[in-house]
């Protein structure tokens, strides 16, 4: 895109004297071009040395003060050292006369041809001003031309130094991007690895306790862990998964948890919408709640409750997870819950609200997310 945009500058510059010299009657005055065509070829020049040589092998190394010497050696070489050593055609000066009331204009730049009707080109209270001009002199145009185009070439130098930084800055950008997909990517691996190894080591010794006390509920077991299993090993790579398939996952994680703990001692309550919406969500994004829940908030001795509730509001989806706590504080800010947080800053860009509250006994989790709103880090 990069080079794209500069050979249409370019083109648009070649291009522009083909209109400014054209006549209807005499057709495009092609010396003029080529003069105009010369002219700009200095400037094509140094923008290939500056753009294809200099700003890539000094100013992108970070050598700043070794780029601006060379530069400006190479502006003095092409604009002050060509010209003197090779020469340069001196434009004709502008024609100056004076007006005499019983002579016609007389022409005072010798070697020049006469053009008829000069003198009615300005008004007669102009000529007397036009009069006092000093006499053109060569040496002032030739400073003046070296100044113009040094200028020029200060500003095309900027110019493609601008254009340059512009398209690594949206490189760098997307580089960003692209480290963070892999971090969120890493992320979610962590997620996962972490709800493997505890999770499945508990189900697995639930399973073997149940086998000598209720051998069906350790065959619904066995399946339901088959579930987790397929979802976190197949679905949960996937960029986003159907909200209900994700509900299914909570599902069958709590029915996993359950017979850990005595039914008596756990009052579990969730609430779902009859009509689960056809929406996507990323994976594994909800069920952190849930096991921090089950983590912090669970007392083998004492009463405890877990209550979650799944609403969706004017294209919003809300998750609340409400949790009693033991007698050690719950951390907002566990591993579990800051990892959650930044898959949330880098999923929806600041489009969502998680929060948490802790009172007395009780720890409260809302996340509010965007319905509509998908974000293309996951992609590949």
């Amino acid at each position: 895109m990069e080079n794209g945009i500069y050979a249409l500058i370019w083109l648009i510059v070649a291009l522009i004297p083909l209109f400014g010299y054209y006549d209807a009657a005499e057709g495009i005055y092609w010396k003029e071009v080529i003069r105009f065509w010369q002219r700009v070829v200095p400037f094509f020049v140094l923008f290939l040395v500056n753009n294809y040589l200099l700003t890539r092998y000094f100013l992108t190394r970070k050598r700043s003060g070794l780029y601006v010497v060379v530069m400006l050696a190479f502006v003095i070489v092409l604009f002050v050292v060509a010209p003197a050593l090779f020469g340069r055609q001196t434009p004709r000066p502008i024609p100056r006369f004076v007006e005499s009331p019983t002579a016609p204009p007389v022409n005072l730049c010798k070697g020049l041809p006469f053009l008829p009707g000069w003198s009615d080109v300005f008004p007669e209270e102009m000529r007397p001003i036009l009069d006092r001009r000093p006499p053109w002199h060569p040496t002032l145009f030739k400073w003046e031309r070296l100044f113009n185009d040094c200028l020029l070439a200060l500003l095309l130098i900027g110019f493609n130094i601008a254009i340059r930084l512009l398209f690594q800055s949206m490189q760098d950008a997307r580089r960003l991007r692209e480290l963070e997909s892999q971090n969120l990517k890493a992320e979610l691996q962590y997620l996962k690895m972490q709800v493997n190894p505890h999770f499945f080591m508990n189900t697995l010794n639930n399973i073997h306790a149940l086998i000598d006390i209720d051998a069906e509920k350790a065959k619904e077991t066995v399946i339901d862990l088959s579930r987790i299993m397929r979802y976190v090993l197949y679905d949960a790579d996937r960029p986003t998964v159907p909200l209900r398939k994700e509900v299914e996952f909570i599902g069958n994680y709590i029915e996993l948890m359950l017979p850990r703990y005595r039914p008596e001692l756990l009052d579990l309550r969730t609430a779902y919408p009859a009509e689960i919406p056809d929406v996507q969500i990323p994976p594994l994004l909800l069920v952190t709640l849930i096991e921090n829940a089950f983590k912090h908030g669970i007392s083998y001795r004492h009463p405890s409750f877990i209550h979650t509730e799944l609403t969706l509001e004017q294209g919003w989806i809300v998750y609340t997870v409400c949790n009693s706590t033991t007698d050690k504080p719950v951390s907002a800010n566990g591993v579990g819950l800051e990892i959650l947080r930044r898959r949330l800053s880098l999923l929806y860009e600041g489009k969502q609200t998680f929060s948490v509250e802790q009172q007395e006994g009780t720890f409260r989790a809302t996340l509010r997310i965007p319905i509509e709103y998908a974000h293309t880090l996951y992609s590949d």
